[in-house]
Parts: C-alpha cells; structure tokens; sequence
C-alpha cells in the first residue's frame, strides 16, 4: 500500500509538472517561428481569421501570449504569413499544439479552417523552427514608442554563417561583444532575438526589430553604421567572418498581431 501511495504521488507531480510548465518562466524563452504559403489573398483572409478567432485564444488560455501575426511590406514573400508565438518552456513548444487541439472552443470557432477538404487548400505548406532566445535578450519586447501604433513596422533579420563555431561567434557579438546594447543605443529598437536549434538554413539566427515608420528604420540604421560603436567593433578579427548571408524582411503587424 505504501509503494503504490507514492508511486500515485510521483504520477500527480507530474502530471502538476506538466500541465505549470505553460505559465512557469524560465530565463530564456523559446519562440516557434512559422511561414505559411498562402494560396491566394482570398485564402489569406481564411487564415488570419483562424489565427485571429481560434488560435491566438486558445494559445492565449494556455498562458501563452504576446503572439505576432505579420505580413509582407513587399517583396518575394508578398502571399506569406508569419507567426511567431513565444513558448516559456520547451515542455509549452512540444505540447501547446496538442493541448489546443483538446479545447473544445478551439475545435469549434476554427472548424472551417481545421477541417478543410484536400480540394480547398488556403495554404500549400509551411514551414517552422524552433529558436532560444539570446542570454542578453532572453524575452520579447515590444519598443513603447510603437506600441499599439497602426503605422509600426518590424524588420525581420536573419543571418546565416558557413559554420556552428561562426555562427556561435555572432551570437556572441550580439551578447557578450555589446552589439545588442549598440542597437538600443542608436535607435534600432530589439523585439526578439534568436537561435535556430531546428529548421532550414542552419546554422543561423533571427531577430526582429521594431520602428514606428520606414522613415524612422532608415534613419536609425543609418546613426547605427557611422557609430564609433559600430566601427570598432566589426573590425574585432574573431567577428569579421561570421555572417555569410542576410535575409531582410519588412513586416506589417496584422490587425489582431499581440505584438
């Protein structure tokens, strides 16, 4: 009787485990980063009022929130959508989407979408890493000078190295090498940045930056490239090969964006 009496115990602290993992916070979060291949704009809408009316609520009853939802400004990526949802835990990464497709409210506000017959796609695929965020900027933020503004704009960088041990040496240069510190310093507002444990074009890394206009992005970029801070530090030897190619989105917030 004793053996099963903790045996029971040991089974309910992990089920208590489990089910905490959602709202505990650690010191860095991990963020689930999505592109979605739309279909065609008609289909767009299908999406986002998936996101908008079923799934965003049900992340945001599990504890998880400010979840970014954004669109192409232009380019090669005109019919795609990003997500980018912020998990506390690894645990939250691996389990959220079963626990969404559980909710009863889930199931019946995103019916249309969840159960769509292989003759009606709205998307053709997507595709999706698994990111830790930096030790120096270990949560999201959002810049409060753009918060809640209809105008905002986020660039979404992400730069790809020839090998780990460069790659490990930007993220470097972002945390230890003060250039996280030098964006803030010169305007170039941090909403996120990352590590891709998992996903294509590895090894890389993601961030995201926030400014209330182009207007203010092409300025601030500008104030940060003829810094003192800047010059000195891309000429430090270990970080001048690290980076062997960029990807430069401009991104809109949707309207129903938490970011």
């Amino acid at each position: 009787m004793k053996r099963l009496i903790t045996r029971s115990m040991v089974i309910i602290s992990l089920m208590l485990s489990a089910t905490t993992a959602f709202a505990q916070k650690s010191e860095q979060v991990y963020y689930e980063l999505i592109q979605y291949q739309v279909v065609n704009n008609s289909q767009m809408d299908k999406i986002e009022t998936y996101w908008k009316e079923a799934a965003i609520p049900a992340f945001n009853r599990l504890g998880i929130e400010l979840i970014g939802v954004f669109k192409p400004q232009f380019g090669a990526h005109g019919l795609d959508l990003f997500v980018l949802i912020p998990h506390n835990t690894i645990e939250s990464y691996t389990l959220a989407w079963g626990k969404i497709a559980a909710d009863a409210e889930y199931q019946k506000v995103g019916a249309s979408f969840i159960n769509r017959p292989k003759e009606e796609p709205v998307f053709f695929r997507y595709s999706t890493s698994l990111l830790k965020a930096f030790s120096h900027m270990p949560k999201p933020e959002v810049p409060l000078h753009i918060k809640g503004k209809s105008g905002r704009i986020f660039e979404m960088r992400t730069y790809e190295s020839h090998s780990r041990h460069d790659s490990k040496m930007k993220i470097e240069m972002f945390n230890e090498g003060g250039e996280i510190a030098l964006f803030r310093e010169t305007g170039l507002h941090p909403v996120m940045f990352g590590e891709t444990i998992a996903g294509n074009g590895m090894p890389n890394l993601v961030y995201i930056l926030g400014f209330e206009n182009m207007a203010e992005r092409d300025i601030n970029w500008d104030t940060f490239v003829k810094s003192e801070g800047w010059k000195n530090m891309k000429d430090i030897p270990k970080y001048k090969t690290t980076v062997s190619g960029i990807t430069d989105v401009i991104l809109q917030p949707t309207s129903y964006s938490q970011m």
